[in-house]
């Protein structure tokens, strides 16, 4: 189960992710989802769905579905990515992991991550290469996307597509001429027996 602790004035090291069978990319290790920013759309719509959730005070969270719940992601081939230039964001920056505070998280259950190897977290600070546009700024690219699809939050607008493990997943039942509920819908076509539907 992964454990995401803030970095705020702490430092940590990233030794390889040869030193573990992938992980993080198999959902019994409890990777379902991930949230989404609107610039996360377009390149993930391309190989996973994109699905809606309802958040504790009815907001919508867009997310990406990365695994059914139970097995490895569909892209991983003798525990290696087949897609690794395509990858989403949280994949690419993982085992950190952006927050509304602008200050990275990152996963302690990660075995690459200990006091070994390079440094990727200097005082609160993301070390290069482990950085990523997807952390600069990124409160208000939270903000932004979560005002984009308030306008269209209403329970007629969605649909109920799955459940995984306790968490309910929604779609749209029209785009609304809107080119991210285009994308999402779009992103269904990556549904399919791996999501038993």
């Amino acid at each position: 189960m992964k454990t995401f602790e803030n970095t705020l004035d702490k430092t940590f090291h990233f030794s390889s992710c040869d030193i573990c069978d992938a992980a993080c990319c198999k959902g019994h290790n409890g990777t379902i989802y991930s949230q989404l920013i609107l610039e996360d759309f377009n390149e993930v719509s391309e190989h996973f769905p994109i699905v809606f959730m309802i958040g504790d005070l009815d907001y919508l969270k867009p997310v990406v579905l990365l695994t059914n719940g139970c097995d490895k992601c569909r892209y991983l081939l003798n525990e290696r990515c087949s897609i690794y230039e395509k990858r989403p964001s949280v994949c690419k920056v993982y085992p950190l992991s952006p927050h509304l505070t602008n200050i990275p998280f990152i996963d302690l259950s990660c075995p690459a991550v200990g006091e070994k190897g390079e440094i990727i977290i200097d005082n609160g600070s993301i070390k290069k290469p482990f950085q990523h546009k997807v952390f600069k700024d990124y409160q208000n690219k939270y903000i932004d996307m979560h005002f984009h699809f308030e306008k269209f939050n209403k329970a007629e607008n969605l649909k109920f597509l799955i459940e995984i493990r306790g968490n309910k997943f929604y779609k749209f039942k029209e785009d609304f001429e809107d080119e991210y509920l285009k994308l999402h819908l779009s992103s269904l076509k990556n549904l399919d027996k791996y999501f038993k539907i």
